[in-house]
């Protein structure tokens, strides 16, 4: 595909993305949700995010990442040879 074709073919989804939001709202609520949903869910997610078991896997799960990307920089610190050393 050309880069023209791409772009008509971006342009043509943006429009009919807004057409379908537009349309959608128009004609209902999409999702009706209770005022006391929002209030219960943060304090759940608090109640959660406070639990010590959470906070140990939040935990080991950052350091792995944050191990593997220390491996990773190390790695790169080390000159590549130009050939084996016998």
């Amino acid at each position: 595909m050309n880069k023209l074709t791409l772009w008509a073919s971006g342009i043509g989804a943006t429009v009919l993305s807004f057409a379908t939001v537009v349309a959608a709202h128009a004609q209902s609520v999409l999702f009706a949700v209770p005022t006391s949903t929002a209030p219960a869910m943060t304090a759940d997610v608090g109640a959660q995010l406070s639990d010590a078991g959470t906070l140990l896997v939040i935990g080991v799960i950052a350091g792995i990442y944050l191990f593997f990307y220390v491996v990773h920089q190390l790695i790169g610190l080390v000159p590549k040879g130009r050939g084996s050393r016998r």
